[in-house]
């Protein structure tokens, strides 16, 4: 027989699976904005990766509260040199992309993705 405890336990983790799922889906969706990002400014995402740096709750446009997500990533315009991109989402919408000042590659050197 379940007890009070066991429900519990297994809505916890219940909750746990849930939220690493909908992470992850978030992860998915900055890493292919930071993808298309690059691709328009032709230059090359490194490491093909983003790394959530902070989360922090925020009331939303309708009044509700969303989590805010800021991730980090690094592009090279050059194939030698690393720069810093931040991408910050809000629940699934995007607010922000800002990178680094770079060199912008010539026609001739630019990457093709």
């Amino acid at each position: 027989m379940l007890t009070l405890g066991d429900i519990a336990l297994f809505a916890l983790a219940a909750f746990a699976a849930s939220h690493w799922w909908r992470a992850r889906g978030f992860k998915s969706q900055a890493l292919h904005l930071a993808w298309q990002r690059c691709r328009l400014l032709q230059v090359q995402l490194l490491d093909q990766s983003v790394v959530l740096k902070k989360i922090r709750l925020q009331r939303g446009e309708s009044g509700s509260m969303q989590l805010r997500r800021t991730y980090d990533f690094e592009f090279s315009s050059t194939g030698t040199d690393r720069y810093r991109g931040t991408l910050i989402l809000a629940g699934a919408r995007l607010l922000s992309i800002e990178m680094e000042p770079h060199v912008v590659p010539d026609d001739n050197d630019a990457f093709v993705n």
